[in-house]
């Protein structure tokens, strides 16, 4: 058994390497290495991977991805991902994250978190948590195809039936999507994509985000939409990985919000087979009426099936308006901290959706 550790500026020559090609499942996948070796954050001899292999056999691994805290030069580092073998890997876990917490000099961050994850890292003793933070998932077209199509492979004939009731229940519920973005698109404001974040933009981003936990500049917003994590195609993955990386579509759009002219808002919409996030958005608390509206709008526009935001004041305004949902379901995260970088935390608690792997995947 071999336990590995791997730096940023290794990763490029590691996927190149003899090494990777035998290992499967693989521990990181090329767009993840090539993203990483990119990062504006990161040091070249960062470590970005850890991982136990037997052989050609990976028993588990354990990703870093550095950042750095809000309006300071002190890295931090979001644990991306945390996988064991489910047999051979058995009693990996613990220590895998312990040499995670150690590698990143104790400086550790999850920005999605969940209840059986929280668990097993409080028995380390050196994290803390946030409570339960709430968002909502708004289903606004019906997409039964794509569910019945990954259980249901082989059932050509209830495949095109699926289809077919699809195409029908959205033709029926079309108006409503249409008397809400005719509402909508009432207000005084505007939306338009952009492709660069200017100096202007930055400083706009920079002014509201004082409590955002990490920190982002216009060269992230760029290595965000240059590097992603997943490849878009039909076919099979070409090889194995234990976290999903082949998809059928994916974007990453940024767009500015404008009244007259002056800009309002800035938000950030990635797009996933199916599902709509908002890793990032950045507005005045007394435009969250037109400012939710108006990206409401555009999801409406680009015909986008469902959406999860976690935003407590955009989630607030939701639950309290009627939106074009069919209907809702009710998401949970949980973030945290190692306790050496909670004092920081404490003063900057806000950890929007993009500051974990969101904005790449």
């Amino acid at each position: 058994m071999e336990i590995r550790e791997l730096k940023i500026g290794d990763l490029i020559s590691f996927i190149e390497s003899t090494i990777y090609k035998k290992l499967n499942p693989k521990p990181i996948t090329e767009l993840r290495a090539i993203s990483q070796f990119n990062n504006p954050d990161a040091d070249p001899r960062q470590i970005a991977l850890i991982y136990v292999a037997d052989g050609t056999d990976l028993l588990g691994f354990a990703g870093l991805l550095p950042r750095k805290i809000n309006n300071t030069n002190i890295s931090v580092f979001s644990n991306t991902c945390w996988w064991v073998h489910p047999e051979k890997g058995r009693g990996l876990a613990l220590p895998l994250i312990l040499r995670a917490i150690e590698k990143s000099n104790s400086s550790l961050y999850l920005a999605e978190s969940t209840p059986h994850l929280k668990a097993i890292l409080e028995k380390t003793d050196k994290f803390q948590f946030s409570e339960e933070i709430h968002g909502v998932r708004g289903f606004i077209r019906f997409y039964l195809t794509d569910i019945f199509s990954r259980r249901y492979k082989n059932w050509v004939l209830l495949s095109f039936l699926i289809i077919c009731l699809d195409k029908i229940l959205n033709v029926i519920t079309g108006p409503i999507r249409a008397f809400y973005l005719n509402k909508f698109e009432k207000n005084s404001f505007t939306i338009e994509c952009v492709q660069i974040i200017d100096r202007g933009l930055e400083n706009f981003i920079n002014h509201h985000a004082t409590n955002d936990f990490i920190q982002k500049t216009s060269a992230s917003f760029t290595w965000f939409q240059k590097f992603p994590w997943v490849q878009v195609s039909e076919k099979q993955p070409p090889y194995e990985y234990p976290f999903s990386h082949v998809v059928k579509n994916f974007e990453l759009q940024y767009y500015c919000v404008k009244k007259e002219g002056v800009l309002k808002g800035f938000v950030a919409i990635s797009y996933r087979d199916n599902l709509a996030k908002i890793p990032y958005i950045y507005f005045n608390k007394e435009d969250i009426s037109e400012i939710t509206q108006i990206v409401m709008a555009t999801i409406l526009k680009n015909k986008y099936n469902s959406v999860i935001v976690f935003h407590p004041e955009i989630v607030k305004y939701l639950n309290k308006n009627k939106m074009p949902f069919l209907f809702r379901k009710l998401e949970t995260k949980i973030v945290g901290t190692t306790k050496s970088v909670y004092q920081f935390f404490k003063q900057k608690p806000f950890i929007q959706d993009g500051d974990g792997d969101v904005i790449f995947t």
